[in-house]
């Protein structure tokens, strides 16, 4: 009698432990599924809407959504956005305000 009380609370552990690590296996599962379409949504937006998102140097607490009409945006310190599609152009020369390339966010 004390050896199946003492087999049922071994089994009783183990089937624990095993829907412990269930439960975390699963959450991870669920995790990086809602994070996969998390970004496969935020892609579909932005090719719908022509849009892409930059970080703004400056604040990068907002996020900053752009038209796909240049590929390169400058900022300045005051929040004026320049756009461009030479890679070469740069705002700075003849300029007396401080511009700054604005990166694209990835998602």
């Amino acid at each position: 009698m004390a050896q199946n009380l003492q087999n049922s609370t071994a089994y009783a552990a183990a089937a624990r432990e095993y829907r412990d690590w269930s439960q975390r296996n699963w959450q991870q599962v669920t995790d990086q599924r809602n994070a996969s379409e998390d970004r496969r949504q935020n892609q579909f937006r932005e090719n719908l809407g022509a849009i892409q998102t930059y970080s703004n140097p400056y604040d990068q607490r907002v996020p900053i959504e752009l038209s796909t009409q240049y590929q390169f945006y400058w900022v300045n310190r005051q929040g004026e956005i320049l756009g461009t599609n030479n890679p070469g152009d740069n705002p700075n020369s003849g300029s007396t305000a401080e511009w700054v390339q604005m990166p694209k966010q990835r998602p």
